[in-house]
C-alpha cells in the first residue's frame, strides 16, 4: 500500500506539472518538490523521465475515462440534449488535465515511447463516447458512420483546445465552431429519429 501511495503521489504530481509547464519545461525536480518526496524515491519507482511520464499518461488516460463516464451519467434525463452532450465532450479537453493530454500528444512525435499510451487513450475515449451517446440518443444508432462522426468531434475538439492556447481571439473562434457543431448535432439527431420512425412504421 505504501508503494502504491508513493507511485500515486509521483504520478499525480507529474500530471499537474505537465498541465502547468508542458513536457519540455517540466523537470523531475519539479515533480519531486510537488510530490514532497526524495529524489531517491523517484529514481526507485521511475528511473527515467520517460518512464515517469509514460506511467503518468497511463494513469491520466484511466482517470479521464472514468471522469468522462461520470460526467455523462450525471446528466439529468430532461437535460440530455445534443448541446449538453457536446458540452460534456468539450469539458474533456477544456481543463488542465485535458491540456496535459494534448501536450503529450504533441511531444509524442519526439518521444515515440509515449505513442502506445496515447493511441490507447484515443480508443478508450472513443469507446466511452459511443457507449454514452448511443445510450442517451438511441436513435443515432440508425445514422450511418455515427461512431466515425464522434471520433471526428473528438479530433476537432482537440484541435480547438490546442488553438485556444494562442489567446482570446482563438478562444472566440473556438466558441463559434462549437456553436456550429451544435447545429450539426441537432440535425444529425433529427435524422436519426426520422430513420428510427421509418423503421418502426408498418410496411
Amino acid at each position: 500500500e505504501r508503494t502504491e501511495l508513493m507511485r500515486t503521489r509521483l504520478l499525480d504530481a507529474t500530471i499537474e506539472c505537465l498541465a502547468e509547464s508542458g513536457y519540455g519545461r517540466m523537470s523531475t525536480n519539479d515533480v519531486v518538490r510537488r510530490a514532497r518526496v526524495s529524489r531517491g524515491a523517484l529514481a526507485h519507482h521511475f528511473p527515467t523521465k520517460a518512464d515517469l511520464v509514460t506511467a503518468a499518461a497511463e494513469r491520466l488516460v484511466e482517470r479521464r475515462g472514468a471522469e468522462f463516464r461520470a460526467r455523462f451519467e450525471a446528466i439529468a434525463p430532461e437535460r440530455r440534449t445534443p448541446e449538453r452532450a457536446l458540452e460534456v465532450l468539450w469539458s474533456f479537453y477544456d481543463d488542465p488535465s485535458g491540456l496535459a493530454l494534448i501536450e503529450l500528444t504533441v511531444v509524442a512525435r519526439t518521444y515515440p515511447e509515449l505513442t502506445p499510451v496515447l493511441v490507447k487513450m484515443g480508443d478508450q475515449i472513443a469507446a466511452v463516447t459511443a457507449e454514452m451517446v448511443l445510450a442517451y440518443f438511441p436513435s443515432l444508432a440508425s445514422v450511418p458512420f455515427v461512431e466515425e462522426a464522434l471520433r471526428a468531434v473528438h479530433a476537432l475538439f482537440a484541435g480547438l483546445a490546442l488553438s485556444s492556447m494562442a489567446g482570446p481571439q482563438a478562444t472566440g473562434d473556438a466558441q463559434a465552431v462549437r456553436e456550429f457543431l451544435n447545429i450539426l448535432a441537432i440535425n444529425m439527431l433529427a435524422s436519426g429519429e426520422s430513420l428510427a420512425s421509418t423503421e418502426r412504421s408498418p410496411s
